[in-house]
């Protein structure tokens, strides 16, 4: 269990659509607001687990038209925010941004966020059924709903410190209305490289 759990801490610590979100949310919008949309990706995972200990994953994956429609519901979802972030002008600063965003609307977007990424579901199918161990008396359901709990735990620390790390950047920018638009325009440029990146293998 403890080198499934400092596996994961790398896993999270590699670039990634979601920490690069996490991270980008944070700079826009603050520290508090980065650790919401973090809650909302772990309950992402939390249903993916789901997902994968009832076998759905692997219907999913084994279905080209299924699989393909979550690329482009994700693609489309990214894209949406890119056009948001573009649409903010040099006189808006975050602070006012933030007031707009509810901690709901924070958490729906990482929730959603991390259930349209199609690449997160072959990764728990790739990650957690290997690190079962058929020797132990515990069920492999029961042992791949620990193992994603320890993962969701080294997500929590990993992102936790992206979040810190964009509230530093947001709080570095927020007093200038122009560094805050070319971080929203960097904001937006990212979003459209992860809706990108999801048809790239």
């Amino acid at each position: 269990m403890w080198s499934f759990f400092l596996a994961s801490l790398v896993v999270a610590l590699v670039p990634g659509p979601d920490n690069i979100f996490v991270l980008s949310q944070s700079a826009s919008f603050g520290r508090k607001a980065g650790l919401v949309v973090i809650l909302g990706l772990c309950t992402g995972i939390c249903i993916q687990i789901l997902f994968l200990v009832t076998g759905l994953s692997l219907i999913l994956v084994n279905s080209p038209k299924a699989f393909f429609v979550l690329q482009c519901l994700g693609a489309c979802y990214l894209l949406y925010l890119a056009f948001l972030s573009f649409r903010v002008q040099k006189g808006v600063i975050s602070v006012e941004k933030t007031k707009a965003l509810s901690p709901f609307k924070l958490y729906r977007r990482g929730a959603f966020m991390n259930l349209t990424n199609p690449k997160a579901v072959i990764f728990l199918l790739a990650f957690l059924p290997p690190a079962v161990n058929t020797s132990l008396s515990l069920s492999p359901t029961t042992q791949i709903i620990v193992l994603g709990l320890l993962f969701i735990l080294s997500v929590w620390i990993v992102f936790g410190a992206f979040a810190f790390f964009g509230g530093w950047i947001y709080h570095f920018f927020s007093s200038s209305p122009k560094a805050n638009l070319y971080l929203n325009r960097a904001a937006g440029a990212v979003f459209i490289f992860l809706a990108l990146s999801l048809f790239i293998w």
